[in-house]
């Protein structure tokens, strides 16, 4: 049978090596997060660029839309004798303005969608170094948590030895 002094040395060794191995892994854990949350951000910033082009593609789209009814507005009252005046004058006006609005409120949602993505490649960003701090406070921890286990079975063997002597 093993030396009870040998057992105790062999069971703090093991508690010791097995609280680093931990907070090692919780620091691989930790960099392997930031790393998943960095490239979640880069693709949440990417669709943030799509989401502006885009936007600019359906606000020119609406544009040229607009000019197209305006024109064929303005073509149907000049083939009727109705000359650009009067009320004539003001429908034409309310149309290219409402056209403009709709164009313009294109714009804004585009921005407002890339905005959100932005925020969302921040947040990301913030819970990647989160990650990290974490794994760096485990690792921390796993020290204090063998020093810990050494000096409990340094306690242990000063008690077994004091009591067989």
């Amino acid at each position: 049978m093993a030396d009870p002094v040998t057992l105790m040395i062999a069971s703090t060794a093991m508690s010791a090596v097995g609280a680093i191995q931990q907070g090692k892994a919780a620091e691989a854990q930790a960099e392997a997060q930031d790393q998943a949350n960095k490239y979640n951000a880069r693709v949440k910033e990417i669709q943030a660029g799509v989401e502006r082009e885009a936007a600019g593609r359906r606000e020119e789209q609406q544009r040229r839309k607009a000019r197209q009814v305006l024109g064929e507005q303005r073509a149907g009252l000049a083939q009727a004798g109705i000359g650009m005046m009067g009320s004539a004058l003001d429908i034409a006006e309310q149309s290219a303005a409402a056209a403009e609005l709709d164009a313009l409120t294109i714009r804004y949602e585009g921005e407002m969608a890339a905005k959100g993505l932005l925020y969302d490649a921040e947040a990301e960003k913030f819970e990647g170094r989160a990650a990290l701090a974490a794994g760096a406070n485990a690792k921390k921890a796993s020290y204090l948590k063998t020093g810990s286990a050494i000096l409990s079975g340094g306690t242990d063997i000063a008690k077994y030895n004091a009591m067989k002597a």
